[in-house]
């Protein structure tokens, strides 16, 4: 079985040369596109709050289902190497993805409820570190696609850890607020050091 589970990598390691798949990760950054979009929208809403409903709009999509709806020429084998693709970059990839899916949603809902403040010019302090966390996680997707992840620390049961707090990322920049997430779950900025070693 590992010998089979061997050939298959190599197999869909050889497949991914020279395509928008990675040949060590067999993850495509294709699918980040998806949350740049959300972010990008998210920055317009800093300046421009009638933007607010076409963020609202955004929406999570996995990973499989953004490559079918694509229109990438390598998008079979993006669906088909995922399964393939090797724990140490799934597992991290996977992670992340969750945590960016929580903290737009979360961005959403602050928006709605900040809405009459930024219409009225008001500044809303949280915004645009919430913007900068997500674009940190997604450059930690990024690494992590194109094969720069070393060692992934596990998330407690494969889950979030005690109290709703994930651990995801580095190099990020020393903060202590805490940045609350989706249905009260927290992600703490420490916290993104400690994913990977």
């Amino acid at each position: 079985m590992m010998t089979d589970t061997a050939d298959r990598l190599e197999i869909y390691r050889a497949r991914a040369v020279g395509t928008n798949v990675n040949e060590r990760s067999l993850l495509a950054t294709d699918y980040l596109n998806h949350f740049n979009e959300a972010l990008m929208l998210a920055e317009l809403v800093l300046d421009m709050p009638d933007m607010i409903d076409e963020f609202q709009e955004w929406q999570p999509r996995p990973y499989k289902e953004h490559f079918r709806g694509s229109g990438i020429a390598d998008r079979e084998l993006a669906i088909e190497a995922y399964d393939i693709s090797p724990p140490e970059y799934r597992q991290a990839f996977d992670t992340i993805v969750k945590m960016l899916n929580k903290q737009i949603l979360y961005l959403q809902r602050l928006f709605k409820e900040e809405r009459a403040a930024l219409e009225a010019g008001k500044p809303v302090a949280l915004l645009p570190a919430k913007c900068a966390l997500i674009r940190q996680l997604i450059d930690r997707a990024a690494a992590v696609i194109n094969g720069h992840v070393k060692e992934v620390a596990p998330i407690a049961g494969g889950q979030d850890a005690p109290n709703g707090e994930a651990r995801v990322g580095a190099e990020a920049p020393r903060n202590t607020s805490r940045h609350v997430a989706a249905e009260g779950e927290t992600l703490d900025q420490s916290d993104i050091d400690a994913l990977f070693s």
